[in-house]
């Protein structure tokens, strides 16, 4: 490589005007690329030969940088003939120059953010928010996928189709119905557990430790009722029990036959636990059956050594609702006024001007609300009373574009391009960022001030509101789509017989690791390098006993100091080590590949078709290393040149096994935890996290900032970004690149400010 430096050195003046594309770039390219990057052959998914001019390759920036890194570190071309020192060192300066040779400070453009739809997760947190209580109407939405970004905010990735238009008419007639269930008197429900049905008849009805009911000792046996639910809303749930072979049981609610909720009774004696959830207006059945995986992980190996299943004796079940949640405002931000009190149009008129002004997130235009009022008086003219004929206005708001719509539209009567966001605009392009929900009152009263775009006013705000609970839906969000971890639990499920040990807790437990560790990194500013790094974590102790970590008791996560040079930061966390994982076995290639592309955020082509796989169960033949047989699979030459940069990071992360626990053997094998990347030899995850932070450090905090810009603007991150990503990082180095100073800088960023309401169509003149 230093020969390759000293002779770039020679090619240090103004190349593009020297040296053309098409008479001393091409004619390298067809010679050494050619042959593996063209229309019938295309390595790595890169076709090289339509690029016939400098402004092409430009316009394609992202990947010709990652071509310049592979011409420049000699990964490529791999088959000769090979270009001598010379002729690499004219392409690597020739194309640096081309992509690099651009004074970002010049480029402003904000980027055009197709008109944002709130995706599944904005839309139920904005319900919660309007109407002031939680409620799973809307849950039957589809989920959305990741759009070119990665994300699920991607604007151009969320669409509606008639299927989701005849879901939001349910969802809004489901959430005002458990609005309205909120002003009379909640029903009540009272079954002994021995008038209750249970699916063993022949179960006989015990008198133990003061209760009197049926037992209930394994998964499929059920005690269940049926119930007629009035309305839309919050019902609370209470079950009466005590665990009969231990000092712990557990109970899982079903209604019609979904999990909805769990007791867990860890009393000697008997006790009443209760929990409070949503539930649609009509008949279910509402079933409990003995769930073992809620005991504690000792009590488990104890019932399996013993052969004996745990058991739990019902006494009775009671059901109360629609119910008013703890937190929910005393006067209701819908119904704040009645009837009786000021008439029925003033009533009205009141409800739904104040209602479609939240909903919309602006103040509305001139006539706008008469839209909705004349919906109610139609209906009140057929007689509807005041509850029908208001639902009914409300109701078409909550399904107007407008609501499920964010309004980033420009002024009116403005000429096509570039225009700032006014302040209602911001407020909604910061709420649905930071908490992926409305803004709230403060935000409003910023905006209709015009003071909201003040820099240090927009500084205090994101502090304000990472502060506020409701950040959680940002960071869950966030750090979920971007490490990939998100699925741990749900789809990505490690295999019952090889890890008994994994269950739904110990998946809870890996992700809010990650998800407190950040927001502490978060809130306290710490440097956005500790992510790699860290002396401190969060843990309970579901997953102190999967770290072997003694004495930490209880489910609450508390921070923990870390001693263990192994751990620390997000290379030796459990939710990206299982999420990086096959369901049998460790993956060294997906490990090395997720390092480079989501911590680095570097491109790491496909494997060629004929690349071949590793069967299912390589790494556990007796007397054989994971490693071992991968280095038999990676002998292929075509695959070499990817693997050498891939496979020394998995390795380096091969004590984890594919939970997350450490390990030092494999098969009765010392594991070979050893790896060298560019010229530098490493053992361990300690020693991978030093090599990052030395030498990949920079680059890691670019890559975290053009994350979060990208999720933050709804859309994939494009060439005209590099001035603002540029403009980003020289500010965060006052703050040592503090991570909530990255959130104030994106929010102060000319794309987060600004919108185009065209596609830009920019050329830049190096």
């Amino acid at each position: 490589m230093a020969s390759l430096a000293l002779t770039v050195g020679v090619f240090a003046e103004d190349l593009l005007k020297t040296h053309t594309f098409e008479e001393h770039i091409q004619p390298l390219l067809e010679e050494y690329c050619y042959k593996c990057h063209n229309e019938e052959e295309t390595r790595g998914d890169f076709d090289i030969t339509p690029y016939q001019t400098g402004e092409q390759i430009f316009a394609d920036r992202e990947e010709w940088l990652y071509v310049l890194e592979q011409i420049e570190t000699e990964e490529m071309p791999t088959k000769e003939p090979l270009p001598s020192s010379e002729e690499r060192a004219l392409m690597v300066a020739w194309i640096n120059q081309r992509l690099n040779d651009v004074d970002w400070s010049q480029v402003r453009e904000a980027g055009h953010v197709t008109i944002p739809r709130l995706n599944k997760t904005e839309y139920q947190n904005t319900l919660r928010d309007l109407f002031g209580f939680p409620t799973r109407a809307g849950s039957r939405l589809s989920n959305d996928g990741e759009g070119q970004s990665g994300f699920t905010t991607d604007r151009d990735n969320l669409f509606i189709t008639a299927s989701d238009m005849e879901k939001y008419f349910e969802a809004a007639s489901e959430v005002i119905e458990a609005s309205f269930a909120f002003q009379s008197e909640p029903e009540q429900w009272h079954f002994e557990s021995e008038e209750m049905l249970i699916t063993e008849a022949s179960s006989p009805v015990l008198k133990k430790k003061g209760l009197t009911g049926y037992e209930v000792n394994r998964g499929q046996m059920t005690l269940y009722e049926s119930i007629d639910f009035p309305h839309d809303g919050l019902y609370e749930f209470s079950v009466k029990a005590a665990p009969t072979v231990s000092s712990t049981g557990g109970l899982r609610l079903r209604i019609n036959n979904e999990p909805s909720g769990d007791f867990y009774f860890e009393e000697p004696g008997a006790s009443t636990e209760s929990f409070t959830i949503f539930v649609p207006r009509g008949s279910y059945q509402v079933a409990l059956n003995y769930e073992k995986s809620l005991l504690p992980p000792e009590v488990q190996k104890q019932y399996k050594r013993a052969n004996k299943v745990g058991s739990t004796l019902v006494d009775w079940m009671k059901v109360k609702g629609p119910v008013r949640p703890e937190n929910m405002p005393a006067t209701s931000p819908v119904f704040f006024v009645i009837p009786q009190s000021v008439g029925v149009e003033e009533a009205a008129t009141r409800i739904i001007t104040r209602f479609a002004e939240r909903a919309f997130r602006r103040p509305l235009e001139e006539g706008e609300a008469d839209r909705y009022l004349s919906l109610f008086y139609r209906a009140a003219e057929q007689r509807e009373n005041f509850a029908s004929s208001i639902k009914l206005s409300l109701s078409a708001i909550l399904v107007s574009p407008h609501f499920l719509f964010r309004h980033e539209l420009a002024p009116s009567g403005s000429q096509a391009g570039e225009f700032r966001l006014n302040d209602y605009q911001l407020a909604s392009r910061l709420s649905y960022f930071l908490w992926m929900s409305m803004p709230d009152q403060e935000l409003f009263r910023l905006a209709k001030k015009g003071e909201l775009s003040e820099p240090e006013t927009l500084r205090a705000q994101v502090r304000r509101m990472i502060a506020d609970p409701k950040s959680r839906s940002f960071t869950d969000a966030f750090l979920g789509e971007w490490l990939g971890y998100q699925s741990v639990g749900v789809s990505v499920i490690p295999d019952e017989k090889i890890f008994p040990e994994f269950d739904e807790a110990l998946a809870r437990a890996m992700k809010d690791e990650t998800i407190l560790t950040f927001e502490h990194l978060l809130r306290n500013n710490h440097p956005l390098s500790n992510l790699l790094d860290t002396k401190a974590t969060f843990i309970n102790e579901r997953l102190a006993e999967h770290y072997k970590v003694p004495h930490v008791e209880g489910e609450h996560m508390r921070p923990l100091a870390i001693s263990d040079s192994h751990r620390g930061g997000l290379l030796g966390m459990a939710s990206v080590l299982t999420a990086t994982s096959s369901p049998t076995r460790t993956s060294p290639v997906v490990r090395g590949k997720w390092v480079l592309e989501t911590i680095l955020g570097e491109h790491v082509p496909e494997p060629p078709e004929d690349a071949g796989e590793l069967s299912p169960d390589a790494g556990q033949n007796k007397g054989t290393t994971l490693r071992e047989e991968l280095e038999i699979h990676r002998n292929n030459p075509d695959c070499q040149s990817c693997h050498q940069k891939i496979d020394p990071i998995g390795f380096g992360l091969e004590n984890f096994d594919a939970i997350g626990r450490f390990r030092t053997r494999e098969n009765g094998k010392p594991i070979d935890n050893s790896g060298e990347l560019e010229g530098h030899r490493f053992r361990g995850t300690a020693e991978l996290k030093t090599w990052l932070l030395s030498e990949k450090k920079e680059t890691f905090i670019e890559n975290v900032s053009s994350r979060m810009l990208a999720f933050a603007l709804g859309r994939n991150i494009e060439t005209f970004d590099q001035g603002p990503l540029l403009e980003i990082k020289e500010n965060l180095a006052a703050s040592d690149f503090g991570t909530m100073s990255l959130i104030e800088e994106v929010v102060l960023s000319h794309p987060f400010l600004h919108q185009n309401n065209q596609q830009p169509n920019l050329e830049y003149s190096p």
